[in-house]
């Protein structure tokens, strides 16, 4: 027969925390891992930090409402993956997708970061969310919304030469 003690049997690989916690670290490695390769997908040879800020540029500017959704989700799926088991507010998959897009918005929840890894994807979701939130509701490449503003914008332009040429004109 073995040890039976409570000590002892903390020790036995099935143990259903340590399982539990070791799984929950190996899906948020490989998810980062995923990420990573998804980032550098296209290119030839190593990502270096330019390169992955250009790609994130390019992405946002090119469709910003593809880029918020893809945020949402894999931030939501990130932070899922590093709270659940370990915050009771964070049971379903859903209430991983309110935390974050709250981050976004910043409004406030009763959802709280509790381990390491989930205060960092809060911290960048944070961060990176409400420009990002914001850039979807501009017109497409950044243009004008109508031809009625880019003449008032232009007017006013005009107006502010005239008065810089008077201010400058000797007395």
């Amino acid at each position: 027969m073995g040890d039976t003690s409570p000590r002892a049997a903390s020790k036995v690989p099935g143990d259903a925390a340590a399982a539990r916690s070791l799984g929950r670290d190996e899906r948020l490695r490989g998810a980062l891992a995923l990420l990573g390769l998804g980032l550098a997908a296209g290119g030839a040879g190593e990502l270096s930090y330019d390169d992955l800020k250009q790609r994130l540029r390019s992405a946002v500017t090119r469709d910003p409402l593809d880029a918020l959704a893809a945020m949402v989700l894999g931030c939501s799926y990130l932070f899922y993956q590093a709270e659940h088991g370990e915050n009771p507010r964070c049971a379903r998959f859903v209430d991983a997708v309110l935390f974050i897009s709250t981050c976004l918005s910043g409004a406030h929840t009763d959802v709280f970061a509790r381990t390491p890894a989930g205060k960092a994807i809060a911290s960048f979701a944070m961060t990176f969310g409400p420009p990002l939130a914001g850039s979807t509701l501009r017109p497409p490449g950044g243009a004008p919304a109508s031809q009625a503003l880019h003449e008032q914008n232009q007017a006013i332009l005009e107006r502010l030469d005239g008065i810089l040429e008077a201010l400058r004109a000797p007395r």
